[in-house]
C-alpha cells in the first residue's frame, strides 16, 4: 500500500518529465541586436518581411514610412524613402531577405 501512495504522489513529476522528454526543441529565437523596420501599410513585401521577423521570433521597432517625418529620416539616412528597409544593428537589409536577416541577427 505504501508503495501505491508513493507512486501516486510522484505520478505528477513522472508524467512532467515524459512530456518534457517528448516535445519538441525550442525553436532558436530572437535577435541580440536592435532590429527597426520602415515599413508602409498599404506594401505587400513588408507584409512578408513582418512574417519573416515573426516566424524567427525576432522583435523589432517598426517605423511608419508613410509619415512626413519619416520620410525625412530615410531622405537622410538612406538617400530615398523605398520600404522595406529593416535595419539590424548598424547594418541595412533592403526588400525581402530572410537569409540576411537571419544570418544578422544570428552571427
Amino acid at each position: 500500500m505504501t508503495r501505491r501512495i508513493w507512486l501516486i504522489c510522484r505520478l505528477p513529476l513522472i508524467l512532467a518529465a515524459v512530456l518534457l522528454c517528448l516535445a519538441p526543441p525550442q525553436a532558436e529565437a530572437g535577435c541580440s541586436k536592435n532590429v527597426v523596420m520602415y515599413n508602409a501599410w498599404w506594401c505587400p513585401y513588408c507584409r512578408q518581411v513582418r512574417a519573416i521577423l515573426a516566424r524567427n521570433h525576432i522583435r523589432y521597432s517598426i517605423l511608419d514610412a508613410t509619415s512626413s517625418r519619416v520620410q525625412a529620416i530615410m531622405l537622410r539616412r538612406f538617400g530615398d524613402t523605398g520600404v522595406p528597409r529593416t535595419v539590424i544593428g548598424n547594418v541595412v537589409v533592403e526588400g525581402v531577405d530572410e537569409a540576411r536577416i537571419i544570418q544578422l541577427c544570428r552571427g
